[in-house]
């Protein structure tokens, strides 16, 4: 598949998807943007490792006693 028919799919410009493959102008794929491309190729929408560390930062950001739990178990392996 091209990048004009994936950016085509995704209803993004292929100038876009270009800079973000590239990692050009600090552009990352958002998990948005990976869950989708998942879909598109037929895998999970949690396939790629970039929409699993945003699920698991926004969960730790939106509940402080989970964060606590997690720096307290981390630290004491270190």
């Amino acid at each position: 598949m091209s990048l004009r028919a994936l950016a085509r799919q995704l209803e993004i410009s292929d100038s876009h998807l270009s800079r973000v493959l590239r990692q050009t102008d600090y552009k990352r794929a958002s998990p948005d943007l990976t869950s989708r491309v998942a879909v598109v190729f037929g895998l999970p929408a949690d396939y790629f490792p970039e929409f699993r560390e945003a699920f698991v930062i926004e969960k730790i950001s939106s509940d402080p006693q989970l964060r606590e739990q997690l720096y307290k178990r981390l630290t004491r392996r270190a």
